[in-house]
C-alpha cells in the first residue's frame, strides 16, 4: 500500500451528487417522447420491413394471450 497515493487511502464522501446529464424524471420524459435512439430504431425497423414488423406483433399477441390464457 506504500505505492499508491494518499487520495485513494481516503474514503469517499457519503453525499450523493446528481448526475450532469439531467435528473431521472428528464430522462424518462425524454425516453416517453420517442427522444431515444432505441425508439429511432424501432421506427426505422418497423418503416423499412413492415412484414416482419407485423410477424412480430403477431408472435408477441400469441405469447401474451397465451400468458393470459394460463391462469
Amino acid at each position: 500500500m506504500a505505492d499508491l497515493p494518499t487520495s485513494t487511502l481516503t474514503p469517499a464522501s457519503t453525499t450523493a451528487t446528481p448526475a450532469t446529464g439531467g435528473g431521472l424524471i428528464d430522462q424518462a420524459r425524454g425516453l416517453l417522447n420517442g427522444n431515444a435512439p432505441i425508439v429511432d430504431q424501432a421506427k426505422s425497423f418497423a418503416k423499412a420491413r413492415p412484414f416482419a414488423t407485423a410477424a412480430l406483433a403477431g408472435v408477441i399477441g400469441v405469447a401474451l394471450l397465451n400468458t393470459l390464457r394460463g391462469k
